[in-house]
Parts: C-alpha cells; structure tokens; sequence
C-alpha cells in the first residue's frame, strides 16, 4: 500500500511523502469513506519479512574478513568507509562465495595505486 498526503497528485507543491494529516475536518485523519487509508499498525508487514532486502537479510561489510563468515540468504552491503581496493577484494569474494551485494558499481572502477 502507498501513503501519501492529501491532494498530492493535485497540486504540484505538495509533495508526495506521507504526512500526518492535521485540522478538524480533515477527511483523512476523521477516516472517512473513500478517502485515503492512514498508516496503522495492520499495514505492517510480517515479523519475518522485516527489514529484508529481496528475501534476504542486509549484512554491513567494512573488510573482505567479513565476507568469509556470511551465509547465501544475507546481501553485503559495503560501508561508505571503505576505499576501492579493498571494495574490489570484498566484491570478488562475494562473487566466488554467491553472494549479492547491493552497492557493487558505486564507485569508480580505477583500482591502481599511484606511484606504483
């Protein structure tokens, strides 16, 4: 289910990310027939599902260490932190291992060291 604000394909000024609805009257927030739904807590998804990206769950890598102890059902994602030489290691290993990794083409591919 999408939320988003009253009016919001309407009017270009108001954007589409969800706002709580506020004022007396307002046809949303009273909950009136054949308006917008409000989030609430039976629009949540299952327990398991949560915070799963594609089935799987999210891993935070910051060394190609890291990759050796993960399993096929996570998906690496590589800490900003982490320069490209060692984002290039941590991308081979998980090729080899099965693993996907979700931010594998955000940096330049030049993995040379200058002076050498």
């Amino acid at each position: 289910m999408e939320f988003i604000k009253r009016d919001a394909r309407k009017l270009k000024r108001v954007g589409m990310s969800w706002r709580k609805p506020t004022g007396k009257k307002n046809k949303t927030k009273v909950g009136k027939r054949g308006h917008r739904p409000m989030p609430s807590e039976g629009f949540m998804t299952k327990r398991s599902d949560r915070y799963k990206i594609a089935g799987m769950l999210p891993v935070r890598v910051f060394s190609p260490k890291q990759v050796e102890s993960l399993s096929q059902n996570s998906i690496v994602i590589i800490a900003a932190s982490v320069g490209t030489l060692k984002r290039k290691l941590i991308i081979e290993r998980c090729e080899s291992k099965g693993i996907k990794v979700k931010n594998n083409g955000s940096r330049p591919k030049n993995t040379e060291k200058i002076g050498e």
